[in-house]
């Protein structure tokens, strides 16, 4: 087994909980900056005022505002498996298997 790979496996558990709270607040403002581009659009949106203008409000509103949307989906699923594993200890039960492993050779 290599020295320098026993030498670069850390784990910092202080760093999962500060990444899982970045996370998290990233998240917050991921959703506080969706509904408020939903509400300038919905001001500018005004201003056509028409039949036609309102189906192409409803298409250009979802087109805009979907990718906002699917980064605040993927945002939270991934402050969410930090907290997870933060929570069972998954990587500490991995790194100690990895020393466990590393000891038979």
């Amino acid at each position: 087994m290599a020295a320098w790979l026993w030498d670069d496996l850390v784990v910092d558990e202080e760093k999962f909980n500060e990444a899982a709270q970045q996370m998290e607040d990233l998240k917050k403002r991921t959703n506080a900056l969706k509904e408020k581009l939903s509400g300038m659009y919905d001001e500018l949106a005004s201003a056509m005022d028409t039949p036609a203008g309102k189906e192409i409000q409803l298409e250009a509103k979802n087109v805009l505002l979907k990718p906002v949307e699917n980064m605040s989906l993927v945002v939270g699923h991934i402050s969410d498996t930090l907290n997870l594993i933060i929570g069972s200890g998954y990587y500490k039960d991995v790194f100690t298997g990895f020393e466990e492993l590393s000891h038979l050779f």
